[in-house]
């Protein structure tokens, strides 16, 4: 198994790549190409930048994919901060939220005193 760097990697997106530490028997030291499907075939969630991971790859449509993964070291610093940006992404969310049932709240009291002026 070769070894390398995770370049990057968008979970939304579902792919990412990895910048390898040494070239495979053709020596290619091309940047390979990483699915989600080859996450979850080795059981893992997700891949934060600079994580340390052993791999496997196979020539698919005449780019390098990888097909086994394993995490040999994660990189806390990256963890970290994509924790945090998760945190306030959900955070966002939640503010959103609640300002959209306030309004929501504030028009359906502005509407019921419409309908008490016309009733009387």
């Amino acid at each position: 198994m070769r070894q390398g760097k995770v370049k990057w990697y968008n979970g939304k997106k579902c792919f990412g790549f990895i910048a390898p530490d040494t070239p495979n028997a053709d020596g290619n030291m091309e940047d390979v190409f990483v699915h989600s499907s080859a996450l979850k075939e080795a059981g893992i969630r997700f891949l934060n930048e600079n994580d340390i991971v052993e791999f496997e790859e196979e020539p698919r449509n005449g780019k390098l994919s990888v097909t086994t993964l394993r995490v040999v070291q994660r990189d806390e610093e990256s963890a970290q901060r994509f924790q945090e940006r998760r945190a306030a992404r959900r955070r966002a969310s939640e503010e959103r939220k609640q300002r959209a049932e306030h309004e929501e709240h504030a028009e359906r009291a502005e509407r019921k005193r419409g309908f008490a002026f016309w009733k009387k």
